[in-house]
């Protein structure tokens, strides 16, 4: 009887815990998105977010490796 409750209590235990992980970080990635969506600048100085690349052009342009860029003054 003794071990039972013991083997549920680990095991609601353990449950939390992940829930608590795995709801912190939807959560976390939720509000980036927010932010990003948001164009917030602060991202770029935020310590608990790394940025890999930014780049500014039109919607549905793609990135293409050894293509050098050309810029075209009107």
């Amino acid at each position: 009887m003794l071990d039972s409750i013991a083997n549920l209590l680990i095991l609601v235990v353990t449950l939390l815990i992940l829930g608590f992980i795995l709801a912190r970080e939807v959560i976390k990635r939720w509000r980036i998105g927010l932010r990003i969506t948001a164009a917030d600048e602060s991202l770029l100085t935020d310590n608990s977010v790394s940025v890999k690349m930014i780049t500014d052009a039109p919607e549905g342009s793609v990135i293409v490796s050894h293509v050098p860029a050309i810029e075209i003054n009107e």
